[in-house]
């Protein structure tokens, strides 16, 4: 499956006081792509959702205020209860890698308890048996 795309602008609001994206954006940057690539598979959870369990970043190099970016999502399934996300952001200009992650979220159902990926949401994704 193609990795999910999601293209940004960098504003003020997300940099410091000297125009360098703060640390913490580049996890809304990533949240966004994943609930995004999700969206088209909501009517298929049934009232389940996903949480992060568990979120491992390096930052390579800075994005700064104006820059495009695109971050960049594949998912793969971990188990019966986890997805495991591979996120990388890029600089638009020269493809340039500025974060990277793996991301493992589990499903739950609406009372907070584990339970099993649906069947649709792991066709829709592709997702391969653990």
């Amino acid at each position: 499956m193609d990795p999910h795309r999601l293209e940004l602008k960098v504003y003020l609001e997300d940099t410091d006081a000297i125009g360098i994206v703060y640390h913490a954006n580049y996890l809304k940057y990533m949240e966004r792509s994943r609930s995004d690539m999700l969206e088209s598979g909501a009517s298929a959870m049934g009232g389940r959702q996903f949480v992060v369990h568990e979120m491992q970043i390096k930052f390579l190099r800075p994005a700064r205020l104006g820059d495009r970016i695109e971050v960049r999502t594949t998912a793969r399934r971990a188990s019966d209860y986890r997805i495991t996300f591979s996120q990388a952001v890029l600089l638009k200009q020269g493809e340039i890698q500025l974060a990277s992650a793996e991301v493992q979220v589990t499903c739950v159902d609406s009372q907070g308890n584990l339970t099993e990926i649906p069947e649709k949401v792991s066709q829709q994704f592709a997702l391969q048996p653990a």
